[in-house]
């Protein structure tokens, strides 16, 4: 059910703001503080085994704190209050995760321990925003509020790479995780004061039971399809963030490779979020299938290049071409979910669509570092290893979607019903 009320801009920014914040922490972790922090104080043989098992976990911790503050705030209110109490508790302890990276010595053990509550604390916070979209913002206003996501999704996915990345190569890692806990810090307080000053009505919604996901109709084959494919594809690229500033130390050997990262982020992420506004805007022309299998298929040869060439600028050329394809992908995938799934179960239909991408997160991490472990002699054959990988991830996701559009009948429809 939806709120009665019609919202303002200002509280739909408010309560996406805490995007913004989580998605400056989690990139920044991926890609340049936990590596380094791996890379510190483990063999340079181990470094991809350990970084894959703790990203695993951590991510893995991630779906049951995401999944946990949901059913805990469509139960639970504390103060009276469903939603901003728990936002305020993932906060908190998230930003004191953070900042136990810098106050504790570190070990596997710790790192491995403060990731996980890291993740845990981030996704109840994201996981208590979530349900408000259909508590509260009504229908007509859900695009401009899934805009303000992306927009702060984007924005702080590009702090992370940008900003960590330039305190990281110039200043300090301490330096890097004060910004990073003050980013969360305000950008929670924001979405919190926002949903607790707000005094909007607040419809009573529908949760989502997790044994609701067993149970999909006959008739939904291609949804299901479309789910698996798309898991492939996400097992394609969501693993390789954590070994990215590896690579470029190990093979392509630049000085400040933090740097590096953060360039090579900011440009792919960039061209990323234009393909994906561009074709997602044609895809009711062009048809939806037609761009997810020639997405996927696409992505899996630029892929495969990358460690033929031990060059920056060729790494950032061939992944400006996975960037497009990757990013159009992720938006066409969610679109053409929301085709198939049935309009009366939409939230929970689009619930399992999105654990396609929680769970590649999960298990991805953990192939690749076992690829650089298996190879860790012949550190070269074991980025060829890691990102055939990948390659080979695509083109399966590419083969089970093009199966999925067979049974919907929809190559090039505008409909994919």
């Amino acid at each position: 059910m939806e709120g009665t009320g019609r919202l303002s801009l200002p509280f739909l920014m408010g309560f996406n703001s805490i995007y913004l914040g989580v998605n400056y922490l989690w990139i920044s972790f991926e890609s340049l503080i936990l590596p380094t922090e791996i890379g510190g104080i483990v063999p340079v043989g181990q470094m991809g085994l350990y970084l894959g098992v703790i990203a695993a976990v951590g991510a893995g911790s991630g779906i049951a704190g995401n999944l946990g503050s949901g059913f805990l705030g469509d139960r639970i209110h504390i103060g009276g209050a469903r939603r901003y109490p728990y936002i305020a508790i993932g906060i908190g302890m998230t930003v004191v995760a953070v900042l136990l990276e810098h106050f504790i010595s570190l070990s596997v053990y710790v790192i491995t321990a403060g990731y996980v509550l890291l993740q845990v604390f981030s996704n109840v916070a994201i996981g208590s925003v979530q349900p408000v979209v259909a508590e509260t913002v009504r229908s007509e206003q859900r695009g401009v509020s899934a805009g303000m996501n992306g927009l702060f999704t984007l924005t702080g996915s590009a702090m992370g790479f940008g900003i960590t990345g330039y305190l990281m190569t110039y200043h300090t890692e301490a330096t890097a995780i004060y910004a990073i806990a003050g980013g969360v810090a305000f950008t929670g307080i924001a979405s919190i004061l926002t949903l607790a000053l707000g005094r909007v009505p607040v419809a009573r919604a529908e949760h989502l039971h997790i044994s609701s996901f067993r149970h999909i109709p006959p008739d939904m084959r291609s949804f299901q399809r479309l789910i698996s494919g798309s898991f492939m594809v996400f097992m394609g690229i969501t693993g390789l963030t954590y070994f990215e500033l590896y690579f470029f130390r190990q093979v392509l050997l630049v000085s400040n490779p933090q740097l590096y990262v953060a360039i090579a982020g900011i440009v792919v992420l960039a061209i990323s979020a234009v393909a994906s506004i561009v074709l997602g805007h044609f895809s009711d022309r062009i048809g939806r299938w037609r761009i997810l299998i020639l997405d996927s298929a696409f992505a899996a040869i630029p892929t495969a290049m990358i460690p033929y060439f031990r060059s920056f600028y060729v790494f950032l050329i061939l992944g400006a071409f996975i960037g497009s394809a990757y990013g159009t992908f992720y938006s066409v995938s969610s679109a053409m979910a929301g085709d198939l799934a049935p309009k009366n179960e939409a939230g929970k239909y689009m619930a399992f669509f999105n654990l396609s991408l929680a769970g590649a997160s999960t298990i991805s991490p953990l192939i690749y570092g076992a690829l650089l472990f298996i190879f860790r002699n012949t550190v070269h054959t074991g980025y060829i290893a890691l990102f055939s990988a990948s390659s080979a991830f695509y083109l399966m996701g590419a083969f089970i979607i093009l199966m999925a559009s067979r049974v919907s009948g929809s190559i090039g429809h505008r409909n994919a019903a």
